[in-house]
């Protein structure tokens, strides 16, 4: 851990930032919180931009999500660059149209960063490494494998009996889309396009083609531990594997944390 010597005035006040853990060039750091745990805080910490967006969101539990997801960034970007969290310039660019919404961006910094949540659970990626895109899906008993196994499988993926099961399909399924954010192109690219290993097989990228297509060593990829009742992977765009460590918010614009993956209670996988 270090902390940052680097003082910011606060009118004419001058504070310590908090301790954070040292992100080295081969490192990528997954940072967790629980959507649920939102509060005013961590609405002040979205820019004029990203709370316009928020009555585009009907839902209650998906305003919760994105809110957690952008002060989750910020705090934990935050603390990297030695600036309060409501200092961090965050741009997200769509490829098809002029709104503010994509891969997030953090211009001029070196870091690369992304977001995903579902259910309980939201994650952010840093990395100095490459590109990176993390995805975390909330394991649901209604999806039906067989059904949708037809549209996600590439020709040249073999199945195997783990793809049927509810845990393994979420598996492949986080790994693909993991892949697809990594790229900046997210679901534009059907997930058919994207080979991935079988569940039950160490992660890695078999092929990529579409729009997105490069080499499959381009890629790490690497599975996660995101809690009970939670799938997760994430790949990095470079060829280094990156060292993959997990930390935990108590609530996103919380600036203390803890070492692993979040252990809210949930169901089994």
């Amino acid at each position: 851990m270090n902390s940052c010597p680097t003082p910011y005035a606060a009118g004419h006040r001058t504070d310590r930032l908090p301790a954070v853990p040292v992100l080295g060039p081969s490192d990528c750091h997954v940072w967790w919180a629980d959507p649920a745990t939102v509060t005013d805080a961590c609405l002040d910490l979205l820019d004029e931009t990203e709370q316009s967006r928020l009555p585009q969101l009907r839902r209650v539990e998906d305003r919760q999500r994105f809110i957690a997801g952008r002060a989750l960034l910020r705090t934990a970007v935050a603390g990297y660059l030695c600036l309060p969290p409501q200092w961090v310039e965050v741009i997200a660019r769509c490829p098809d149209c002029a709104r503010n919404h994509g891969k997030p961006e953090l211009p001029g910094t070196g870091l690369q960063v992304s977001v995903s949540h579902s259910g309980s659970r939201v994650g952010v990626a840093v990395t100095r490494t490459g590109p990176v895109g993390i995805d975390v899906e909330e394991i649901s008993a209604s999806v039906a494998p067989a059904e949708l196994l037809p549209h996600v499988l590439g020709p040249a993926e073999t199945r195997t009996p783990a793809h049927a099961t509810i845990g393994g399909f979420h598996r492949m399924w986080t790994r693909k889309e993991a892949v697809l954010k990594a790229t900046g192109q997210g679901l534009r690219i059907p997930l058919s396009e994207v080979g991935v290993s079988a569940p039950e097989e160490d992660p890695r990228v078999l092929f990529l083609g579409g729009p997105a297509a490069r080499p499959a060593e381009d890629f790490v990829l690497a599975d996660l531990e995101a809690g009970a009742g939670c799938a997760a992977a994430v790949a990095v765009i470079g060829g280094i594997r990156p060292v993959f460590t997990a930390y935990s918010r108590s609530r996103p614009s919380a600036a203390g944390f803890s070492a692993g993956p979040p252990r809210a209670a949930g169901p089994g996988r």
